[in-house]
C-alpha cells in the first residue's frame, strides 16, 4: 500500500508539473512583424507602459561585504510616452512608474521618472536619446513593430531606503 501511494503522490506531482509547464507555453506570445518605414513617425502615435522587468547588482544590505544580485518583473507598472513636433523641436513628454522587488525581506522601491525634453534617434546605433535638463534618457531599441515596442536602459535608481544609489537593467515594453 505505501508502494501504491508513493506512486500516486508522483504522478500526481507530474501532472501539476504538467500542467503547469504548458500553461506558461501558451502564455508566451508571437512578437508581432517588425514594422517597415521610418521609426520616428511611429512614435508619433504615442505609447503606453506595458511591462517593466529588471536586473542589477547592489550591496547587500544583509551583508555589505558581499554584492547581491536581483532580477525580475516590476508591479504596479503605468507610464506613457508621448512624441510631438513643436516649434521645430522634437518633444518627448513622459512618464514610467512601477515597483520593483529588488530582494525578498527588502520593502518594494517605487521607481518614477518623468518629464518633457527634447528627443533624438540614432538608427545607426537604434538609440533614443531624451534630453531633460538636468537629465539625458537613454533607450536602446530592441525590438520594433507597429503595435509593440521593446527598449532597454541602463538607470541610476535612487531611494533613500537603500543607502546607495544602484544601477539596473530596465527592459521596458510599450504597446499602444
Amino acid at each position: 500500500i505505501v508502494m501504491k501511494k508513493n506512486h500516486f503522490i508522483y504522478l500526481i506531482c507530474f501532472q501539476i508539473i504538467f500542467i503547469v509547464s504548458c500553461g506558461r507555453a501558451r502564455e508566451g506570445e508571437r512578437l508581432p512583424d517588425r514594422a517597415t518605414g521610418p521609426f520616428e513617425e511611429r512614435l508619433k502615435d504615442g505609447w503606453r507602459v506595458h511591462a517593466v522587468s529588471f536586473e542589477g547588482e547592489m550591496t547587500n544590505p544583509f551583508d555589505s561585504a558581499t554584492q547581491a544580485t536581483f532580477q525580475g518583473d516590476a508591479d504596479g507598472v503605468e507610464g506613457e510616452f508621448s512624441f510631438e513636433d513643436r516649434n521645430d523641436s522634437a518633444i518627448v513628454d513622459y512618464r514610467i512608474d512601477f515597483y520593483l522587488n529588488l530582494m525578498l525581506g527588502m520593502a518594494p522601491i517605487n521607481y518614477l521618472n518623468e518629464g518633457e525634453g527634447i528627443w533624438a534617434f540614432d538608427s545607426s546605433i537604434q538609440t533614443l536619446w531624451f534630453y531633460d535638463f538636468p537629465d539625458t534618457l537613454t533607450f536602446v531599441v530592441d525590438y520594433d513593430a507597429d503595435t509593440l515596442q521593446q527598449w532597454h536602459s541602463n538607470v541610476l535608481i535612487n531611494d533613500a531606503s537603500l543607502g546607495e544609489d544602484i544601477n539596473a537593467r530596465l527592459d521596458i515594453e510599450l504597446r499602444k
